[in-house]
C-alpha cells in the first residue's frame, strides 16, 4: 500500500468519525459528571429542621453580617451562594440550614431562592393563576434562625488545634473528623496536630486536596492512607523529614475523638474501656511543642514505663501503664458499635455510663446523613450543574462555576451543529466548522453592541 493510501485513509478516518465521536464523547462526560454529583440541588433541608446533614459555610455573608457564622445545605450552597466563598465542611449533626435566616439579615437579597420559589409555586397553584413571578426581586433574609445550631471555628474557615486556615494547595498530611465532637463541634485534625508534632517538621505535599479523599463521617475510613510518606523511600533526602510513624493505620479504626472531648468525659471513657474491652483500640498521647514523631515516640514510651514515676511534672502512670494525667485522643475498633450494641443492656443502669450512653445513642447506634435526592430523570442535569462536583472542592467558586456555564452553552452549540452531520453520515469540512464560529463570533459583537 502507498504512502499516499495510507494518509488518505487515516485523514477520512478522523473526518467521518469527528462529528460521532464528539457527541459520545460528551455523553461520556455527562455519564461521569452524573457519577460524581448525582444529587438534584433544588430542595432546601430548612424546612425539614435538625439534620446530620453536608454543610457549607460562607464567608461571603458571614462577612456581610458581623462575622456571624453561616451555614448552608449542599443545595444552597449551589442555588443561593454559588457566587461566595465557600468552605465544604462535610457533615455536621442537628443542624437547620441557615441560608435566607435572620442571621443573614444584612446580606442583599439574602432571601433563599430555593423557598422562594416553592412558596411561588404553591401560591400560584392555590389561586390556580399564572401570575407573574417575583423571583426577580431582591428580598431580605426574614426566616427564623435555629437557636439549636451550635458553631465552630470551622464556620470561620479554621480547623484543628492548630486553628489554621484550610488551603487545599498547600495542606500536608491528612486530617480526620472527631466523631463525638461534643466540645470541639466535630471539628477536623491533623494527623501530626493529634500528636503533637509541629507543621514544620513535617514533609509538606502541595497541590493535594486531603479532604476530598476523606470517607464521610460514619462511613469506614479504610480507603485512606494515613501515613506521609516520600515520594521515593528509597532515595535519601537530605532536605526531607521523618514519616509519619506510630500514628494508628486508617484501617485498624473506625472512628476518632478528639483529646479535647476525652479530657470533657474522661471517667467515661475510661469506664467503657473498662467494661468493653477493645472497644477502644488505641489510645494516642498528645504532647506540645514535640519536634519529631520519633521524639513523640521516646516520650511515649516513657509514659508506659511500670510503676508510680513523674515524667517532667507531664503525666503520671499507674502499674499497667495507662494514662492518668496526659492528654489523649481515642481511636474506636471497627466492630465497636457491635460490641457496645450486644452488652449496652447488661451495663448498670445508674451507672455514668450507661447515662453517658444513653444521651449520645449516636455514638453507637445508627446516625444517618441526610442526603438530597437523586435525580433520576432519564437526561440527569445540564452540564453547568453536575460540573459544580469540582467548584464545590474550590476556593472561591464563582470563577470556576462562570466557566462551566460558559462551557455549557457552547457544549450545546457545538452538539447541535455536530448532530445532523453524524444523522446523516456526512463529513464535517474545515470550512463547516469554520463558518460556525464565524457565526459565533458575529452574534456575540451583536450583542455586546
Amino acid at each position: 500500500m502507498s504512502n499516499d493510501s495510507k494518509s488518505t485513509l487515516i485523514a477520512d478516518d478522523v473526518e467521518t468519525l469527528t462529528a460521532v465521536d464528539y457527541i459520545e464523547s460528551q455523553r461520556e462526560l455527562e455519564k461521569e459528571a452524573r457519577e460524581l454529583m448525582p444529587y438534584d440541588p433544588n430542595e432546601c433541608t430548612y424546612e425539614q429542621g435538625e439534620l446530620r446533614q453536608p454543610l457549607f459555610a460562607c464567608l461571603t455573608c458571614s462577612s456581610q453580617n458581623d462575622n456571624t457564622p453561616i451555614g448552608v445545605c449542599y443545595s444552597c450552597s449551589i442555588q443561593c451562594h454559588s457566587q461566595h466563598e465557600l468552605v465544604e465542611l462535610f457533615t455536621k449533626r442537628a443542624f437547620v440550614c441557615d441560608c435566607g435566616t435572620t442571621r443573614m439579615k444584612d446580606t442583599y437579597d439574602g432571601a433563599c431562592k430555593i423557598r422562594r420559589k416553592g412558596k411561588e409555586k404553591r401560591e400560584r397553584k392555590m389561586s390556580n393563576a399564572s401570575a407573574t413571578s417575583a423571583s426577580h426581586l431582591a428580598l431580605p433574609a426574614e426566616d427564623i434562625a435555629s437557636e439549636s445550631n451550635t458553631y465552630n471555628q470551622n464556620y470561620h474557615g479554621r480547623f484543628c488545634g492548630c486553628k489554621q486556615l484550610y488551603n487545599p494547595l498547600e495542606e500536608s498530611g491528612h486530617m480526620i473528623q472527631c466523631y463525638f465532637g461534643f466540645v470541639c463541634g466535630e471539628d477536623w485534625y491533623h494527623d501530626r496536630c493529634i500528636m503533637g508534632v509541629k507543621v514544620n517538621q513535617l514533609l509538606k505535599k502541595t497541590g493535594e486536596n486531603v479532604l476530598e479523599k476523606l470517607s464521610s463521617p460514619g462511613i469506614d475510613a479504610s480507603d485512606n492512607n494515613t501515613s506521609l510518606k516520600k515520594e521515593d523511600e528509597d532515595e535519601e533526602e537530605p532536605d526531607s523529614i521523618e514519616q509519619l510513624h506510630y500514628f494508628p493505620k486508617l484501617e485498624t479504626f473506625d472512628e476518632f475523638i478528639c483529646w479535647k472531648c476525652v479530657a470533657k468525659f474522661k471517667d467515661i471513657f475510661e469506664e467503657l474501656d473498662a467494661k468493653f474491652p477493645s472497644v477502644i483500640m488505641a489510645k494516642l498521647p498528645r504532647f506540645d511543642d514535640t519536634l519529631t514523631v520519633e521524639q513523640w515516640y521516646q516520650r511515649r514510651e516513657k509514659l508506659s514505663e511500670p510503676k508510680l514515676k513523674k515524667i517532667k511534672t507531664e503525666t503520671t502512670t499507674n502499674s499497667t501503664g495507662e494514662l492518668q494525667d496526659q492528654e489523649y485522643s481515642i481511636f474506636l475498633g471497627n466492630d465497636f458499635r457491635y460490641k457496645i450494641l450486644d452488652h449496652f443492656d447488661e451495663l448498670d443502669k445508674s451507672s455514668k455510663l450507661f447515662e453517658f450512653l444513653s444521651n449520645n445513642s449516636y455514638l453507637f447506634k445508627d446516625d444517618p446523613i441526610f442526603k438530597p435526592p437523586e435525580d433520576d430523570s432519564e437526561e440527569g442535569w445540564s452540564t453547568a450543574d453536575m460540573g459544580t462536583a469540582e467548584a464545590l472542592h474550590s476556593l472561591p467558586r464563582d470563577k470556576a462555576i462562570e466557566s462551566i456555564q460558559a462551557y455549557d452553552k457552547m457544549r450545546s452549540k457545538i452538539i447541535d451543529f455536530f448532530k445532523p452531520f453524524a444523522d446523516n453520515g456526512k463529513v464535517v469540512t474545515e470550512d463547516d466548522v469554520t463558518k460556525f464560529f464565524g457565526n459565533i463570533r458575529d452574534k456575540s459583537k451583536d450583542n455586546d453592541g
